[in-house]
């Protein structure tokens, strides 16, 4: 598997985006709404499309990662354990914070238990909240995992076969179970069923997506010119179609996701891969990399400093001299900091202790 550190620093990009995203519609719910962070809002409410990007590259790094081992015999064992061994301890980890949350009186006013619901939400499975009637999990954000869970148990399921089929079987599956979603778009309110909402999503296209990006990157093996240009190009025209995205803001629903954010990450993927092979050199600074490293934790608990902090708004412990724009970047500056030290100790022991008991008993 060929190592992209761009696609690392994206993944880390991805993760600020859905930070500033949150932290605006904070701000917006709890403040004046003065400053000019959230004059921009418009801007920062393209950060949800960090999701978009993430997906992408799932898709991406699924194709690499299973180039090796597609055929062999049990190949989607050994995958499905890496993958669980990678997302469930630390997602699990988060949801019982929110859980105990729920548990403890006057802590999120509003809330009450449900075992159907967390249990469902332990598990990936999409489930309607019982007390607002969306379709998120206890832990909020982990709705996305719900998506990414089910491409795993698609790849697994099919790693018994040879690699050039495996990517044409998911996309042919994908694109009929939408083209059912359509139909049954017109018969049933979605909304009210999940789990049928998230295997019919348009969605899933961005997974393919970011796997046609990598089918394409294996096979230009040499070096994509004696320019920079495509890459510059492709990165550049991703961002100008986001930007453009920042004049429909709330006109982006799931339907219209995947042209509005999902093309422009693609874009801005493939030019810095691009980049990357044919430069040879680092274009980002280091600390770019090692957010990269902590996006998926950041992902996780950034909502607990953003619910902190929005508590403390509510209640008017913070001083009204303390500008939005200055609370914003120490709110930021929280979130990643939190996401970075998450990384180094709850991820990492957490993942290297499941792993040594699966090894222990394999």
């Amino acid at each position: 598997m060929k190592f992209y550190a761009s696609i690392q620093v994206l993944r880390g990009l991805a993760a600020l985006g859905v930070v500033l995203f949150h932290v605006s519609d904070m701000l917006h719910r709890y403040s004046d709404g003065g400053g000019m962070f959230c004059r921009l809002s418009s801007f920062w409410f393209t950060g949800a499309a960090g999701v978009d990007l993430f997906f992408i590259i799932s898709g991406f790094v699924m194709v690499q990662s299973t180039a090796s081992i597609a055929g062999q015999p049990g190949a989607g064992k050994r995958f499905l354990v890496r993958r669980s061994i990678r997302i469930v301890p630390l997602y699990w980890l988060f949801s019982g914070i929110m859980l105990l949350l729920v548990l403890l009186p006057s802590t999120l006013s509003g809330q009450f238990f449900s075992l159907e619901y967390t249990v469902k939400s332990f598990l990936f499975i999409p489930a309607l909240n019982p007390v607002s009637g969306l379709d998120l999990p206890l832990l909020p954000q982990g709705w996305t995992l719900s998506y990414e869970v089910y491409f795993y148990l698609l790849i697994g399921l099919l790693l018994c076969f040879p690699q050039r089929i495996i990517f044409p079987l998911i996309t042919l599956f994908f694109l009929v179970s939408i083209a059912g979603g359509v139909v049954l778009g017109g018969l049933v309110f979605l909304h009210e069923y999940p789990l049928l909402k998230v295997v019919t999503s348009p969605l899933l296209l961005e997974f393919i997506l970011g796997s046609l990006l990598a089918w394409f990157m294996g096979k230009t093996n040499r070096q994509p010119g004696k320019s920079v240009w495509p890459g510059m190009l492709l990165l550049s025209g991703g961002l100008g179609l986001l930007y453009f995205s920042t004049f429909l803001q709330q006109n982006i629903v799931v339907p219209y996701r995947v042209i509005f954010w999902g093309l422009p990450m693609l874009a801005v993927a493939g030019g810095a891969v691009i980049l990357e092979r044919y430069t040879k050199r680092s274009w980002y600074a280091p600390c770019l990399q090692h957010m990269g490293d902590s996006s998926y934790a950041t992902y996780l608990s950034h909502i607990f400093v953003i619910l902190a902090l929005s508590t403390l708004l509510k209640k008017g412990f913070i001083p009204q001299l303390l500008c939005n724009d200055l609370l914003a970047v120490i709110t930021v500056i929280l979130c990643l900091m939190v996401g970075s030290l998450t990384r180094l100790y709850p991820e990492r022991y957490l993942s290297e202790m499941v792993s040594g008991k699966i090894s222990g008993k394999s």
